[in-house]
């Protein structure tokens, strides 16, 4: 559902590699009754954007929502209710009802199924077998989040800051002043701080990695790319901790990860390595001048940062190998 969007047709792409995964029904509201071949002349598919109907969805094993919010919260209900799978890319179902509410705006109206299992495979893959729905994580957390992770126990909790670079893509396929070509192109700008809808679904994964409440501080960049994401996280060491043991960590906890690496020291990830894959390059590097460790993840953010985690996801969800139909490496250049 959402099949005309960016996040849409990335997953239209990846899953026309697939071998697993066949694809069904392709939806839509504003995008009805348009060609797929007109909406997406680079995959080549025939057939129509069907209707957002009920039913349109009844012969499906799982859905995925590459919808905003708004539509998300009424599309997933009945579809778990109907015993379909749902994997929502939207942040409908991320955040308790509460920090929700805040967050949006407005009181969840199914308050019984968020927050629903988060997922980010690499840190909370037991929480996926077997669920009806699954809240596929934004962008910005998941590269911040991935960067973070290795740091729990090492950092003061309270000390984080993150700045997250992302394409133009990151804000979706509607019109808006600031995206137009004409402003975005050789401009660099922060936007939506302090508040940007992000930031609790980051602190509650961070809090639940910790064990320990705590806020972060989150500052968004628009760059002059269609795709690309590059989140910097920077936290006060604890007194104790020596560059040694936090290099250690990173290695342990992405050793065994098939889409997730960290280079070599000295060295830092980039947008390019990622660009088209289903990956994260993350770098690290530890200041004895100040106590602080700066850790930066490079991300294609329609792939990992969404459409390629919503394909993760759903292998998961299927009992397929978690890789299948998922590009590892990037373009380049």
């Amino acid at each position: 559902m959402g099949g005309s969007g960016y996040a849409g047709g990335e997953l239209l792409r990846l899953l026309s590699g697939s071998p697993a995964l066949s694809l069904r029904t392709v939806a839509g509201r504003a995008s009805a009754g348009r060609p797929l071949a007109e909406a997406f002349p680079n995959l080549g598919l025939a057939g129509l954007v069907e209707p957002a109907e009920a039913g349109v969805f009844d012969a499906c094993e799982l859905v995925f929502l590459a919808t905003p919010h708004e539509a998300s919260l009424q599309l997933a209900p009945p579809l778990v209710a109907a015993g379909i799978r749902v994997v929502d890319l939207s942040g409908a179902y991320r955040l308790d009802p509460g920090t929700f509410a805040v967050a949006y705006g407005q009181a969840h109206p199914c308050p019984e199924l968020t927050p629903a299992p988060y997922g980010l495979p690499e840190l909370f893959r037991d929480d996926l077998a077997g669920a009806a729905l699954v809240a596929n994580p934004g962008c910005y957390p998941t590269a911040a989040l991935l960067a973070l992770a290795p740091l729990a126990g090492l950092v003061k909790p309270g000390s984080v800051h993150i700045t997250g670079l992302s394409g133009t893509s990151g804000a979706g396929k509607g019109l808006r002043d600031d995206l137009h070509a004409s402003h975005a192109a050789g401009n660099v700008a922060v936007y939506a701080t302090p508040g940007h809808r992000h930031t609790p679904e980051i602190e509650a994964a961070w809090d639940r990695l910790t064990g320990t409440p705590a806020t972060v501080t989150f500052t968004p960049v628009l760059l002059p790319l269609a795709r690309g994401m590059l989140v910097t996280v920077t936290a006060g060491l604890l007194d104790e901790v020596d560059a040694e043991a936090v290099t250690e960590k990173f290695a342990q906890a992405y050793a065994r990860e098939p889409f997730v690496g960290v280079v070599a020291p000295g060295s830092w990830p980039q947008t390019a390595y990622t660009r088209g894959a289903n990956s994260a390059a993350i770098g690290v590097a530890v200041d004895p001048r100040t106590g602080r460790v700066t850790v930066a993840c490079a991300l294609d953010n329609l792939v990992k940062g969404a459409a390629g985690q919503a394909i993760q996801n759903a292998n998961l969800l299927c009992g397929l190998p978690e890789a299948t139909g998922l590009p590892v490496a990037g373009m380049y250049p």
